[in-house]
């Protein structure tokens, strides 16, 4: 995004560019021209061939009485703004009430591209003067939790919860490939080898190099940040079933650690597709307390993090791979439905019970509060 007239012919060769329209109120004056942020209901960008091609959405806008101002200021519109008011309820700031709102405009026009502000916006520069205004103290872009606009998650407030809302709207503007379905079924003997996997469909594949040490200076080298509770690195996950179990097969990316590490490769299992039952979804648990050699423990929840055992299950590793077989009456699965799971693997989780954990540290497949699915149609 930059006036194309400024330049290089070299860069303009190579790059397409847009000239920015920065106001927030009026739209573009032209084609060819890209907005970066605008109050709802936001204008379409369009090209010089007439097509809608871009159009912004926000999370929260430094607009103030329909001029550029502060959102330190009163009267900018911060998170929960939406509908033409402040949204007064409790955490309202959590819910994301302006981001919807402009999503929901952005999904009626449907451009061709949506340019979302923005991600990690944490730095919060300090002005005497904005815009012709002067305040004892002024924040342009980031002042507090309700009046900021970065959607990566935080500690605190609304977590990981703009994320999430983002993904979702992503999925709807740009639309998801279909979930492959569970192949025929296929027995797998925990005794043999992994080859039994080769031909296992779906296969569900994770990030490689996600378990990274940190050890790096904060802010003016007064704290250092430190995380070494990357250890194992799942890339591959796979599930099968026949009519007495139902089999999960995981790879790392190096031979896996002792089996007898703490928070060691832990499968948690939901069977009823619902979120709100279990804890966080999750009605089963492998590996809540550590394997014996030949033995795992399945656990169930019936809610939050309270495990009761449910069976022994027999496992199975061998440098970086590994596998498990459940018996389908300890999951609560009769023969006569088809299975619908969602499943994901978690190693060296830190807080038992904090879900993000998945995020945080260790490493998950998948990560974060996704989930793998495997079901049969």
């Amino acid at each position: 995004m930059a006036d194309p007239e400024k330049v290089d012919d070299e860069l303009k060769d190579f790059f397409t560019f847009r000239k920015p329209a920065p106001s927030y109120f009026t739209g573009p004056d032209g084609p060819d021209q890209w907005g970066w942020l605008e109050v709802y209901p936001q204008h379409v960008f369009k090209n010089s061939r007439g097509e809608a091609e871009q159009m912004t959405v926000g999370v929260a806008q430094n607009a103030v009485d329909g001029r550029l101002g502060s959102l330190s200021e009163k009267g900018a519109r911060g998170r929960s703004f939406h509908g033409g008011r402040w949204d007064v309820r409790p955490n309202a700031a959590w819910y994301g009430f302006n981001f919807i709102e402009q999503w929901e405009r952005a999904l009626e026009a449907d451009p061709r591209f949506v340019f979302i502000t923005g991600w990690n916006e944490w730095i919060a520069m300090r002005f005497d003067e904005f815009n012709g205004v002067r305040e004892p103290v002024m924040f342009v872009d980031q002042f507090n939790h309700e009046n900021s606009r970065d959607i990566e998650p935080m500690r605190g407030g609304h977590w990981d919860a703009y994320y999430y809302q983002m993904v979702d709207y992503i999925r709807k503007y740009k639309g998801a490939r279909p979930q492959p379905a569970a192949g025929p079924p296929t027995a797998i003997s925990i005794a043999d080898g992994f080859e039994q996997w080769r031909h296992v469909t779906p296969a569900y594949h994770n990030h490689c190099g996600s378990v990274l040490h940190r050890n790096h200076p904060g802010y003016n080298n007064a704290t250092t940040y430190v995380d070494v509770t990357g250890r194992n690195d799942i890339v591959l996950c796979k599930a099968s079933h026949d009519a007495n179990n139902v089999y999960f097969y995981v790879e790392s990316a190096a031979p896996l650690t002792r089996h007898t590490d703490p928070a060691w490769m832990r499968l948690f299992i939901n069977t009823d597709g619902k979120a709100d039952t279990g804890w966080e979804g999750f009605d089963y648990m492998v590996n809540r307390t550590a394997p014996d050699p030949e033995h795992a423990t399945l656990e169930h929840s019936g809610a939050g993090w309270n495990w009761k055992e449910a069976a022994n299950v027999a496992w199975r590793k061998e440098g970086n791979r590994m596998h498990l077989a459940i018996p389908r009456n300890a999951l609560g699965l009769d023969n006569n439905n088809k299975i619908d799971l969602r499943f994901k693997w978690a190693d060296n989780m830190q807080h038992d019970g904090d879900v993000m954990d998945f995020t945080l540290y260790g490493d998950a497949a998948p990560p974060g509060r996704f989930v793998y699915r495997y079901y049969e149609k």
